[in-house]
């Protein structure tokens, strides 16, 4: 590679960096927030920030004055056409191809119908039927998810927007759906299991109710969501009181199928966001740095980083982990870098190919603090700690 391919332009940095901060913050950032993530001067801040509102790629919100990924900015994304193809590509890859443990579907909104777009039938004599090119009832859950993308205040859609994930429960059959989001907030589709009634056990639904959420998750990140926070939104309401994770509850959080954010600290003293996928060992945590990632060089000036992880639905579990990032070889990563990358990729996108593009680069995070906190309510006396 030439030196002059090296050049960077520190004004298309810094317009990237604005637009990644912000694409991994669905409610917004203020400007204040957004002065921390853009390096350079307050004035380059703000005439960026123009710029970009002038020609729609960013809005602000003019009752809080926060700023978000505009319209011109989606509208760099393929057309809806190319877009449905890549999400049924996405749902006919979930669990390697193979038959799921209930038929689940895929359902979309067009105009006042929720057609099917596809089904993985489950390999049961009996079972649930969902023909491509059907239309879902307006009650069905699928149907509930999408309609509570609309912002209505009806209490029922107000739960699922909280839940992440609506029900629906008939003689037949138990339904629940969770929504796909190609910004990580906004439905453009539903998935769907659909269990038959007499093995629909009040002590498996969870366990559904888990496997819908973790592969629309999957099927959002396959489809360009950086972070999956259906909806934008947590409840408003005090989930309390707030209390401390014990170590298992802490573990069973790192091993879910949830991404990170890693904040690092710049040559100047800024900090820097960055979502990632990771892997959990049981003592540290594994990242893949990409090609042209600006936080390798970061944490080569400055190794100590702090991670977060969110839950975004009740109970608001948290996880915060303090540590160093440690640069590892590929012959000293288990199973190789590339095997990482694709462990990650089956983790978060339901398959594992990857593209063997050269560049990439491993690193363990080995924690020296990690606490797990659950709730947002007050908290109990007696378990706070120092962070």
């Amino acid at each position: 590679m030439s030196d002059k391919s090296r050049i960077k332009m520190p004004g298309a940095v810094r317009a990237l960096d604005l637009l990644e901060a912000l694409a991994a913050e669905p409610d917004g950032l203020s400007p204040a927030e957004l002065s921390s993530v853009v390096s350079g001067a307050r004035s380059t801040l703000y005439t960026l920030i123009n710029t970009l509102r002038e020609r729609d790629y960013i809005v602000q919100d003019d009752s809080r004055g926060r700023y978000r990924i505009g319209p011109a900015t989606w509208g760099l994304v393929p057309d809806q056409t190319d877009m449905t193809a890549a999400l049924v590509e996405a749902f006919e890859q979930l669990h390697d191809g193979g038959p799921p443990p209930e038929t689940m579907a895929l359902v979309t909104r067009a105009g006042d119908g929720f057609p099917v777009l596809a089904e993985n039938p489950a390999d049961h004599v009996v079972r649930s039927v969902y023909p491509p090119g059907s239309a879902h009832l307006p009650a069905g859950a699928a149907a509930t998810v999408l309609r509570a993308g609309g912002g209505s205040d009806a209490d029922h859609l107000r739960e699922v927007r909280t839940e992440g994930y609506a029900s629906r429960s008939t003689s037949d059959v138990v339904e629940i759906a969770a929504p796909v989001c190609a910004d990580g907030r906004q439905p453009i589709a539903a998935l769907m299991i659909g269990i038959p009634r007499h093995r629909a056990e009040d002590t498996t639904i969870p366990d559904f109710v888990s496997l819908i959420r973790s592969d629309a998750a999957r099927l959002s990140h396959r489809l360009g969501a950086r972070v999956y926070n259906p909806y934008g939104q947590a409840t408003s309401q005090p989930l309390g009181p707030r209390r401390l994770l014990d170590e298992s509850e802490v573990s069973e959080l790192l091993e879910g199928e949830w991404g990170i954010q890693l904040a690092c600290v710049r040559e100047d003293g800024t900090p820097h966001l960055v979502p990632l996928w990771y892997e959990w060992d049981g003592s540290s945590l594994w990242v893949t740095a990409t090609p042209g990632a600006s936080w390798k060089g970061y944490v080569s000036s400055n190794d100590m980083v702090s991670l977060t992880l969110d839950e975004p639905w009740p109970p608001l579990r948290r996880v915060f982990v303090r540590g160093r990032a440690v640069p590892v070889e590929d012959g000293d990563v288990p199973g190789g870098l590339l095997g990482l990358r694709q462990r990650l990729a089956h983790r978060y996108l339901g398959s594992s190919d990857v593209d063997p593009e050269e560049g990439w680069r491993a690193y363990r995070i080995d924690p020296f603090h990690i606490h797990g906190v659950e709730g947002l309510g007050n908290s109990v006396p007696g378990q706070e700690r120092a962070g």
